[in-house]
């Protein structure tokens, strides 16, 4: 938070003067003044340049405002705005609409969050129980659950720095593959590129763009207020899509209300959100996606957490003001934000699904690699995120572990019942359910208890039976037999106890499997004792594995 209460009021103030210019001079486009609009457009560049002093010497107090590159990406679109006047005016409106006001209002937002909440408990939790939301909110979207009726199936948006060569793929083949059957608009980011990238994104001459003059994250977060489809597909440059990719995502979107995010399978990701694909060439890719990208609802895997270098999202749960807000300003080092995000629509009642019906390409990057060996960013986005939280982001069940789902044996007909004791998030019953799914066996029940209240919400998201209990004993599980029984954290104490091993046990089903990770030298040579029939390396331990 700024120190400087009185200079942060009047600074804020400034900038709602400026939105204030900004729908004067939207006004006066539609009446024809455009001799006033230059006014008003120069009238603010000279304010702009007059806050800038003052923006500079701010970060110095608080690193991780925008405020002085937001000031120059805001001049450059005034400056863009003026030059319009005088050779396309038939552009400047939405070049006010959906540049110059979301930028401004982006500017205002981030200035309000880090001067006035940002490292105040009490400040913060306010924020984000009354203005997060409404804050970040859509207009356009709001109007749409309205009137129930949305201008676009899709807002497609593609955003990009530099990397020209790869961003031209990336475009012609969303040209090619994205349906004419959806009606759809696509528009660009250009976060400050340097090497022809605004040139290009210009030559399509889209109704809605943003160019920054320079690379700025938070600048770029304009870009939720200016959608309008009913969903958001975000693209990032250096991914090629595929035939299909876009029917294959939206009819799994389609299938339950309750989901609100969807990607697809891609490589060069981590999550494990690859599947298996070889190929040398860009032919070879796309034959494989063809043969791939045959829409089936067993392989639509919901996940307590994606990564997303192309998403498609539920705008109203994404950007209404009744929805649960997108990336959240709090993680300053844009590390955890998409945790942050799954927890969030989670412990709102929604699902994340991967789509494994969808392949498309991702080149990868090592954008952040830097600052994280640097820097330590994702320790100190880690701490963000507990201290938002009060959980681990990368905590018991944030994944599966490949090499549990590898050893077990996994039942390919009839009802599974599926117990996770201490499954923290919850990822690995949530793992066999799906594993059942894809062998064509849906009935499948999730079971979870844990000692742990802080991940009852996040288990409630996809758990048929969930229950806290602060002591697990025996007599804790329900009365019946499950088919696997998962024990992740606290095997130690909830094994301890005379018989608890063999009462666990007798809880299995006829061709049941009981794992146990054992995450100490104690917990281990205690397992040890009972012969497991197997053993598997998994993130948090050793797997200790009984079939019977």
């Amino acid at each position: 938070m700024l120190k400087n209460y009185k200079l942060a009021d009047q600074i804020l103030d400034l900038i709602d003067t400026y939105l204030e210019a900004a729908d004067y001079m939207y006004g006066c486009v539609i009446e024809g003044k455009y001799v006033q609009t230059e006014k008003t457009a120069y009238d603010m560049i000279a304010a702009l340049k007059e806050l800038y002093p003052y923006a500079v010497e701010i970060k110095k107090e608080i690193p991780f405002i925008s405020a002085p590159v937001s000031c120059e990406n805001i001049i450059y679109s005034v400056n863009n705005i003026i030059l319009l006047i005088r050779s396309r005016s038939d552009r400047v409106l939405s070049k006010i609409e959906f540049e110059l006001i979301p930028l401004l209002q982006e500017f205002h937002y981030d200035f309000y969050f880090f001067a006035f909440i940002f490292g105040d408990k009490e400040k913060e939790k306010k924020h984000y129980a009354e203005e997060f939301v409404k804050m970040g909110a859509n207009h356009y979207i709001d109007e749409s659950i309205r009137t129930g009726h949305y201008k676009y199936d899709v807002s497609i948006y593609v955003l990009a720095y530099n990397k020209l060569k790869v961003t031209k793929q990336c475009v012609e083949n969303i040209i090619k593959y994205t349906p004419s059957d959806i009606s759809y608009e696509l528009f660009f980011i250009n976060n400050g590129s340097t090497d022809g990238t605004q040139e290009y994104f210009e030559s399509f001459k889209c109704n809605k763009e943003i160019n920054l003059l320079r690379n700025n994250f938070s600048d770029i977060r304009a870009v939720r207020r200016i959608f309008e489809g009913k969903y958001v597909l975000s693209v990032s440059n250096d991914v090629i899509v595929t035939e299909n990719y876009l029917t294959n995502l939206i009819a799994c979107m389609e299938s339950d209300p309750k989901i609100a995010m969807v990607v697809p399978t891609t490589p060069n990701v981590s999550n494990l959100q690859s599947i298996p694909a070889k190929y040398s060439t860009f032919e070879e890719m796309q034959e494989f996606a063809k043969k791939n990208n045959v829409s089936d609802f067993k392989r639509w895997e919901e996940r307590t957490r994606l990564c997303n270098p192309l998403t498609l999202a539920h705008s109203s749960v994404f950007y209404s003001s009744q929805g649960v807000g997108a990336i959240d300003k709090y993680f300053v080092y844009s590390e955890f934000g998409d945790d942050a995000l799954a927890l969030r629509l989670r412990r709102a009642g929604y699902k994340l699904v991967l789509a494994k019906d969808c392949y498309c390409h991702h080149f990868g990057s090592v954008t952040l690699r830097e600052a994280q060996k640097k820097d330590n960013t994702l320790g100190k986005s880690r701490k963000l995120f507990f201290d938002r939280y009060g959980v681990d982001a990368w905590g018991t069940g944030f994944c599966f572990d490949i090499g549990l789902m590898e050893a077990l044996n996994i039942k390919k007909q009839g009802h599974a019942g599926i117990l996770g004791v201490n499954s923290g998030f919850g990822s690995n019953p949530l793992k066999l359910k799906t594993l059942h799914k894809e062998s064509g066996n849906s009935a499948a029940v999730l079971f979870y208890i844990t000692d742990d209240e802080r991940y009852i919400p996040d288990l409630q998201a996809y758990g048929d039976h969930v229950k806290y209990v602060p002591t697990i004993t025996n007599d804790s599980l329900e009365n019946i037999l499950y088919d696997y029984i998962l024990l992740e954290e606290n095997a130690g104490k909830i094994l301890g106890f005379p018989d608890a091993f063999t009462m666990f046990k007798s809880k299995l089903a006829e061709n049941g499997t009981m794992a146990v990770c054992a995450r100490n030298e104690e917990e281990k040579r205690m397992l040890e004792k009972y012969m497991p029939d197997c053993k598997a390396k998994g993130i948090f331990g050793l797997w200790y594995i009984w079939k019977i």
